[in-house]
C-alpha cells in the first residue's frame, strides 16, 4: 500500500479509486478539505455523484474499492439512507493511516446530488458502540483545537448511546472509559480502543488538563 504524507493526497487516492469503480461517476472535495479550512485533525469528506440507478451499486462496490487504496477497518452506512436509491452516507476507517483519516463519503444519484429534500430509506444495520467510540475520537480532535465545550457534548452523547455512566476526571480518563466500554460491547473494537489510547500517549500533554 502506498504511504500518503497527507489528507489531501490520501483523498485523492480514494478519489481517482472510486471514479474508476463506477463509469461515469465523479468525486468531489467537500466539508473543511473542500473549503480550505482542514487543519492536521480534519478528516476526509467526500461526495461521490454517480449515474441514476447506480446508488446500490456503488455502495455494493466501495469496500474493494477502499481497499486498493489502504486496508479497510470498518465501513457503515448511515441507518436512515441504508435503503435509498438516491443517497447514502458512508463512514470508512482504515489501518495504516493516521486515526483521524476517517473517510465520510455522500454517495448520490446524479439526478438528486445534493438534494436535501431526498427521502429517507431507512435501515437497521448500525453499531451504536462504534458510534461511541467514533464520539470518543471526536472528542479527541476537539480537544486538540480547544474547543472543550464540543469535546464535553462528544462524550456525553456517547456513554449515552450506551448506557454507560459518564465518569469524573480528565479529558485522557473520560476517552479511555468511553472506547473501552465500547470495546467491551462489541469486540471487534478493541483493535479501535488500542489504537485510541496509543493516540492519548501521544498527545499526552494536551489531555493532562481536568474536562469541563
Amino acid at each position: 500500500m502506498a504511504v500518503f504524507s497527507n489528507q489531501r493526497a490520501f483523498a485523492a487516492a480514494i478519489s481517482r479509486a472510486l471514479a474508476d469503480a463506477m463509469p461515469g461517476s465523479r468525486v468531489s472535495l467537500i466539508g473543511s478539505l473542500g473549503a480550505g479550512t482542514d487543519d492536521e485533525y480534519s478528516d476526509i469528506d467526500l461526495a461521490w455523484v454517480v449515474p441514476d440507478g447506480a446508488v446500490s451499486s456503488a455502495a455494493d462496490r466501495l469496500g474493494a474499492a477502499l481497499g486498493a487504496v489502504a486496508e479497510v477497518a470498518s465501513v457503515r452506512s448511515a441507518p436512515e439512507f441504508q435503503r435509498s436509491a438516491l443517497h447514502r452516507l458512508v463512514f470508512a476507517r482504515f489501518r495504516g493511516v493516521p486515526l483521524f483519516w476517517r473517510l465520510d463519503l455522500q454517495i448520490w444519484a446524479a439526478s438528486h446530488a445534493f438534494d436535501a429534500d431526498v427521502p429517507r430509506a431507512s435501515g437497521t444495520d448500525w453499531s451504536l458502540p462504534e458510534s461511541a467510540a467514533m464520539n470518543a475520537i471526536g472528542a479527541c480532535k476537539a480537544v486538540l483545537r480547544g474547543r472543550s465545550e464540543m469535546a464535553e457534548g462528544l462524550l456525553s452523547r456517547g456513554f449515552h448511546r450506551i448506557g454507560e455512566p459518564d465518569p469524573a476526571g480528565g479529558w485522557a480518563q473520560r476517552i479511555d472509559a468511553l472506547v473501552d466500554a465500547a470495546a467491551a460491547r462489541e469486540p471487534r473494537l478493541h483493535e479501535l480502543a488500542s489504537d485510541v489510547h496509543a493516540l492519548l500517549r501521544r498527545y499526552g500533554n494536551d489531555f493532562r488538563l481536568s474536562a469541563g
